[in-house]
């Protein structure tokens, strides 16, 4: 895929498509849609939504010799990490459907519209929701339907009104389903009193109803005026908007740090060696894995430039991302993942979506509170999670050993006997020093549990 390529990630698109070379991507602009394009641009479409940070940005750069008959080629904003549908809580995913009207608004104003309706062409980039494919617009047809309706209710709102009345963990279904869910699925699944919702009715159930019988053709309705279209984007935020928290909540870990935490003294002790630690590293690119609500990724975002704090509780990754909304920390990204079964590679070739472990790099990693519940609850070796770690970062992991002496250990065992003959710190050490040589260790004050720093060989 590399030597100037066309990528699986943009293939669908005769519009344009993305190469790798050099380690860096490029959009490829068709001539097929250089009127778009330059429409785009000279409308000053272009200008106010990269200015307003709702799209990527790019430099045009010449052609090369690999693509001589392509009308534009560019150099986009090259972003550190990309996150999928699949990997975002409720609120980043009401931030996506929010960005998109938006978006949306705009273009009707410069006779433009987004001619699809794909969460996959958004992604998270300095806690803002940004559009990533800038070949999605087309010239807006006045008393037109709306092509992108039927794609936006099934790819985009159905996923978000299942996680709002049903369980925000519906998200996670998206890695077995990229190109969204039936709405006679979606119908099938959401609670009955929702067909006396309007919002729901219409565009979920009666669209449902509608699909069956017509089984062909667009379901973007009649015409649309622009002013009648406005006024639908308009009634679209209001009722995403409205649905702040979904209806469900039921998480066992995002009080842990309030009711299930050991003692304030070891909090403050660990806070005061994790922030010692990882000031001594200056870390680029910190992974806090587990992170929980995210108490050390804010810590660790003090001192790095970027943090990615994955978190397999959709509920704590939901209250991080609020969190960092409210208070401004733009260099954390949340990411709700199970490090026990990673994202693997999907799509076309198994090559479209990347796999997570591919995208999870860094310099520091941080295991912290979380290596006990690996291998006590998912019976994951020692070694296997050492390996793990030295493959993600490129420099340092600070690691908590919880030992079986601990209460949360015991709980954990309770639940399946002690059948973890070598989980010992002697086994945990011997693991990392496979991978790591040892800076520095540190026994929690009032607590068993031990901290260590490991620097990669």
């Amino acid at each position: 895929m590399n030597n100037g390529l066309q990528q699986a990630i943009s293939y669908k698109d005769p519009s344009g498509f993305v190469v790798k070379a050099a380690g860096e991507y490029y959009r490829l602009v068709a001539n097929r849609y250089a009127t778009e394009y330059d429409h785009l641009i000279q409308s000053g479409l272009y200008d106010t939504l990269t200015t307003q940070r709702l799209m990527v940005s790019h430099t045009e750069v010449p052609l090369t010799e690999a693509h001589p008959d392509c009308y534009k080629r560019l150099y986009p904003q090259q972003l550190n990490f990309i996150s999928y549908p699949f990997e975002w809580s409720y609120g980043q995913w009401r931030q996506v459907l929010l960005t998109y009207i938006n978006i949306n608004k705009i273009a009707l104003e410069h006779g433009m519209i987004l001619k699809d309706a794909t969460s996959y062409n958004f992604t998270f980039c300095d806690n803002k929701c940004i559009l990533v494919d800038t070949l999605s617009f087309d010239f807006y047809n006045d008393e037109g339907p709306w092509l992108a309706y039927k794609q936006f209710c099934e790819e985009m709102l159905s996923p978000l009104l299942l996680m709002y009345y049903k369980d925000p963990n519906w998200a996670k279904l998206y890695s077995a389903a990229i190109n969204g869910l039936p709405l006679f699925f979606v119908s099938r699944h959401l609670p009955f009193y929702t067909r006396f919702n309007f919002f729901c009715l219409v565009h979920i159930h009666l669209h449902s109803k509608f699909q069956q019988v017509k089984r062909s053709g667009n379901t973007g309705g009649s015409g649309l005026n622009k002013d009648k279209l406005q006024m639908l984007f308009k009634m679209l935020q209001k009722n995403v908007v409205k649905r702040k928290q979904p209806l469900l909540k039921n998480s066992i870990w995002d009080n842990y740090y309030q009711n299930d935490i050991e003692s304030d003294a070891y909090l403050a002790d660990k806070e005061r060696i994790v922030t010692a630690w990882l000031s001594g590293i200056t870390p680029g690119v910190t992974i806090d894995l587990g992170a929980n609500t995210g108490k050390f990724s804010v810590i660790a975002a003090q001192i790095s430039k970027q943090v990615y704090a994955v978190e397999n509780d959709t509920y704590c990754v939901d209250e991080l991302y609020q969190n960092i909304q409210a208070s401004g920390h733009n260099n954390i990204l949340p990411l709700v993942a199970d490090i026990t079964d990673p994202s693997p590679g999907l799509g076309w070739n198994n090559d479209e979506k990347t796999p997570l472990l591919h995208r999870l790099k860094c310099d520091t990693v941080m295991a912290l509170a979380l290596v006990h519940h690996l291998c006590l609850s998912k019976n994951i070796p020692l070694h296997f999670i050492a390996a793990l770690l030295a493959d993600i970062t490129s420099g340092h992991a600070i690691v908590e050993f919880v030992p079986k002496t601990d209460a949360k250990s015991k709980l954990l065992l309770e639940l399946k006997g002690d059948i973890f003959d070598h989980y010992t710190e002697e086994e945990f050490v011997a693991s990392f020093k496979k991978y790591f040589k040892l800076s520095a260790s540190h026994m929690c004050e009032d607590s068993t549990r031990k901290l260590f720093l490991w620097q990669k060989i």
